[in-house]
């Protein structure tokens, strides 16, 4: 655990107080995660009970708590356990910073840098440190999730040290700006899109599942629906849900059942029940659902796909409909149940998840993945040449086996 940071001294009834918020809020933790995460084994339930009991017996200040906490949750090792403070403000920098490659990278003019330091701290060391509070997931999903809480509480600008392929370096300034600044619009394109790449190949973007987009009353099923209808022609069709973390697998499932002619089963859960320490298996199915779409199918996966989203391959991959090409996923799948919860006037929301979801062949999905069936290695050189070799390797497998009888 990390150790205690110097306390200023208090008035004793304040610090009683304090002391006995934070108390409460441990406990409060506690009692949410035993009685609802899916332990496996009784030893794994009593090895956290352990941690939370030994954070009740030391003083920490609140913030130590929080950080304790979320150290503790990671131990887990699940993707959809984990503590969020619900902040008024937030920012982030304004020119997002991507991993590919195994190396870290921001666009400026036009231009693909490759980040050395931040401020004068190496990027690797900083990723890893915010790394040990996530739980579960593959390392490159560990990595995404990092950058993605790369934030600040204050506005201010970062200085980055980058390098050009001409191996040149120099320092870049970037602002921190507010997220609600550069929120994403609602265009439906930003959620959903279409194209065809040749008279017989279809192509149809998903970067969300989520039940809360409404865009002109439609949901995201409504907008795939419209898009599928003007890819009729293709023979073949590339699903990229390469930045896609999920949403609502019952969505997902309206564009999956255009693929099949029977129900046919494509994962199994392994759930807690309120109030049970034991685990019951349901097993999902996908039913078939509008017109049967005879396409040959061909998903683009990555390290950013989660959760429902990682369903919905499992849908179609494991269910031999589709193929998979590009990189492993992440890793995790939870159903969660959410508690709010308050220290003093900083508000929280605990994740909590309530299964572990294994696939039609035996793997458990959560820190394994699912690989794809044509691996795609993505080199430097791709990334600043703005090159996209899953989907060059996609296009190549849909001509070439269009060719083989």
């Amino acid at each position: 655990m990390k150790q205690p940071t110097p306390r200023i001294e208090q008035p004793i009834n304040t610090i009683e107080t304090e002391r006995q918020e934070c108390l409460d809020f441990i406990i409060t933790v506690k009692k949410s995660v035993l009685e609802t995460f899916p332990f496996t084994t009784d030893d794994e339930k009593t090895m956290l009970e352990d941690k939370f009991d030994a954070l009740l017996n030391d003083n920490y200040s609140a913030t130590d708590i929080i950080n304790n906490i979320k150290l503790i949750l990671a131990s887990l090792e699940n993707t959809h356990t984990l503590l969020k403070e619900e902040k008024k403000d937030a920012y982030c920098p304004e020119k997002p910073i991507f991993y590919k490659a195994g190396k870290y990278w921001v666009e400026n003019d036009n231009q693909i840098l490759e980040i050395i330091n931040i401020n004068g701290l190496d990027i690797n060391d900083l990723i890893h440190q915010k790394i040990k509070e996530f739980g579960g997931g593959t390392i490159d999903y560990k990595i995404n999730g990092a950058l993605h809480v790369l934030m600040s509480d204050i506005a201010h600008t970062a200085v980055l040290k980058v390098k050009n392929e001409e191996n040149q370096t120099f320092n870049l300034k970037i602002n921190y700006v507010n997220t609600k600044e550069i929120a994403p619009s609602l265009a439906k394109e930003e959620f959903v899109d279409s194209k065809m790449l040749d008279e017989d190949t279809g192509y149809l973007k998903i970067d969300s599942w989520s039940n809360r987009v409404n865009i002109d009353g439609k949901n995201i099923s409504d907008l795939v629906e419209d898009n599928l209808r003007l890819l009729t022609s293709a023979k073949s069709l590339i699903i990229d849900v390469r930045n896609n973390g999920g949403g609502d697998s019952q969505l997902a499932e309206k564009l999956a059942g255009h693929f099949i002619t029977q129900p046919v089963a494509y994962g199994t859960a392994f759930i807690r029940e309120p109030g049970h320490n034991t685990l019951i298996s349901e097993n999902f199915y996908l039913q078939p659902r509008g017109d049967y779409l005879d396409k040959k199918l061909v998903i683009l996966t990555g390290p950013k796909c989660l959760s429902s989203n990682e369903l919905f391959i499992m849908m179609l991959k494991d269910t031999n409909r589709a193929i998979t090409v590009g990189q492993t996923t992440g890793g995790g799948s939870g159903s969660p149940k959410s508690f709010n919860i308050h220290l003093g006037k900083r508000n929280f929301t605990l994740n909590v998840a309530t299964w572990r979801m294994q696939r039609n062949n035996g793997s458990p999905l959560e820190n394994i993945g699912i690989e794809p069936d044509l691996p795609v290695i993505t080199t430097p050189h791709d990334v600043v040449q703005h090159q996209d070799p899953d989907l060059k390797r996609a296009i190549e497998y849909v001509h070439y086996s269009e060719k083989t009888p």
